[in-house]
């Protein structure tokens, strides 16, 4: 049966921080939490998600992406570094985590994709594996490789039901974009494949007209997701924030539990961090847990923890916790 739900907060990202101060006061009882979640007897802090930029390439042009302001060099991640990346999730997996093939860019642009797909079903038995795409390179080859992979999730990014509103907010061909995903459900139907496919529409006072149209449309979708339009850091794109607060007013839950990574292997702050904003490490220097776990990273957590973060670049700019923008991302 098809989930419709409105983007929100979940429960447990309310209760987050309290158990992350609960266990780092209490180390004696996080050594054992961190045992049973991810087989090893630490203290240290341990991403349950790890983001992986397979590239920064993109086909869209969408407005309120921050893609087209990038300024760090463009590039597919090599699969060297992909490889070390998953070999080194081995070590954590415990009962599974979470990986993300896309950051800041389109992953169906990646020629090594499925091939990636295969090596972190094969290495991480126990993750989820998924990804965000805009569908418009959806050939059917590409589809029944993709129901063919064994990954976990698919999202399908959509911003509209008509040619008139998706071309304004994507800059692609809103008629090629239905009929890749038309096709890729109707392929899915015949086969006996458990992706999750979701539907995804990001709203705003130009789109919200739709809604209803959409929900219509995409019926055999798994899930159909709608979630506000918000800001990256401070770009002036939310539709509940229109100015940054003076103080913190919030914590951002993925300083303690993500770990984002760069095409090129460095180590972004979060998924709002587009551009390389901090010097984090590079994952082809040492192993993803003591980049994590680095003097950088912990002063940053402690920080956020006790909603410190006006003078951290690029935190100081973000609306997710100096405005209204929490639970979009």
């Amino acid at each position: 049966m098809q989930k419709i739900k409105f983007f929100r907060t979940k429960l447990w990202t309310k209760h987050l921080f309290w158990l992350y101060n609960y266990l780092r006061s209490h180390p004696k009882l996080l050594c054992p939490y961190n045992y049973f979640r991810f087989g090893k007897w630490t203290s240290d802090a341990i991403p349950n998600r790890i983001v992986i930029e397979v590239t920064n390439y993109c086909n869209a042009h969408c407005f309120m992406c921050p893609n087209s302001k990038i300024k760090r060099k463009r590039g597919f991640m090599s699969w060297k570094v992909f490889k070390k990346i998953i070999d080194d999730a081995k070590e954590f997996e415990g009962t599974g985590l979470e990986i993300i093939l896309h950051k800041d860019g389109e992953p169906l642009l990646d020629d090594m994709l499925f091939e990636r797909i295969a090596y972190v079903k094969k290495n991480l038995k126990k993750s989820k594996v998924s990804f965000n795409t805009n569908a418009y390179l959806l050939s059917e080859e590409k589809a029944k490789k993709l129901l063919k992979s064994g990954m976990d999730i698919v999202i399908f990014s959509v911003d509209g039901a008509s040619n008139s509103t998706y071309n304004k907010i994507r800059g692609l061909d809103y008629n090629i974009v239905e009929k890749n995903i038309k096709a890729f459900f109707n392929l899915k139907n015949k086969s006996d494949s458990k992706i999750h496919a979701i539907m995804q529409m990001v709203v705003y006072d130009e789109n919200m007209h739709e809604i209803g149209e959409y929900k219509k449309l995409w019926f055999d979708a798994d899930e159909v997701v709608f979630k506000r339009m918000h800001n990256y850091l401070d770009q002036g794109t939310s539709i509940k924030t229109n100015k940054l607060e003076k103080r913190q007013i919030r914590r951002c839950y993925q300083v303690f539990n993500q770990l984002h990574i760069f095409w090129n292997g460095d180590i972004a702050l979060c998924c709002w961090d587009y551009d390389h904003f901090l010097n984090l490490g590079n994952v082809k220097d040492t192993n993803l847990l003591t980049v994590y776990n680095s003097k950088n990273f912990i002063d940053i957590r402690k920080a956020m923890w006790d909603m410190d973060c006006k003078h951290m670049i690029p935190c100081n700019r973000c609306s997710e916790i100096f405005g209204y923008d929490r639970g979009e991302n």
